[in-house]
């Protein structure tokens, strides 16, 4: 015989893993906003696929289910000021944060090295042409490239582009990330910035760029080419280097 659903002190009502926005809808919305960050269609297909696709990130959301669902009932016996409750609640928050945040970059970076490395396959179809397996490819490196400590991560620097030798003439694009706080982390605004600035004003003794979101990168912020939005931003930010 099955088990009767828990009473809560409160009185409220319960909440099921089948009320949360979480689950496959809540993964499908994971695919869907992070393929439209790109404009190859090989690639925004492999994207969507992939996160869909992915059981790791089926579980942690199934898992962040399963924690609202304790936190609510926590939240009915103790009240929010509950240790218990309090304790819970953060661990909701860093698994769902974890899940989005981290989990789909690595599955967008596995995404990428899959277009990379079996594009030349794909060309050899009817199905896709080469021109756009060829645009994927270049769009999935520069991802990479721009995100080097996740590449790094997944053993797939390799397939980073070497940046051009600095010979006075090289330039580098400059991607101001605004930043907000949400459930007590930071993620980047929908509103980020791009801007153009001599390689010398970004790059270290060696000719190598500076290190995506430290302190050199930061002062970026105010040079003569930053534009007014990244200039007048009085809240937390991040920045992002790569060669043009």
């Amino acid at each position: 015989m099955g088990r009767n659903p828990p009473s809560h002190a409160g009185g409220g009502t319960a909440i099921t893993v089948a009320e949360t926005p979480f689950g496959a809808e809540k993964q499908a919305d994971f695919a869907r906003r992070a393929a439209r960050e790109f404009n190859s269609i090989p690639l925004r297909k492999q994207v969507r696929d992939d996160i869909r696709n992915d059981s790791q990130l089926g579980h942690l959301l199934d898992a962040v289910a399963h924690l609202r669902c304790a936190v609510h009932e926590r939240e009915q016996e103790t009240g929010t000021e509950s240790m218990l409750y309090r304790e819970l609640e953060t661990t909701q928050n860093g698994v769902a944060g974890y899940a989005e945040d981290s989990r789909v970059s690595e599955i967008i970076a596995r995404a990428c090295a899959t277009v990379i490395e079996d594009g030349a396959e794909w060309g050899r179809s009817d199905s896709l042409d080469q021109e756009h397996i060829d645009e994927a490819a270049t769009e999935g490196r520069q991802w990479l490239s721009q995100h080097t400590d996740i590449a790094g991560r997944l053993d797939l620097l390799d397939l980073v582009p070497d940046p051009p030798e600095c010979d006075g003439s090289s330039r580098v694009r400059v991607t101001f990330v605004p930043q907000t706080w949400h459930k007590g982390r930071l993620v980047p605004a929908k509103n980020r910035e791009h801007f153009v600035v001599p390689a010398e004003d970004a790059t270290d003794d060696n000719g190598d760029l500076f290190d995506d979101g430290s302190c050199k990168a930061k002062q970026l912020w105010a040079h003569d080419n930053a534009p007014d939005q990244a200039r007048e931003w009085d809240g937390p930010f991040t920045v992002a280097l790569d060669w043009v």
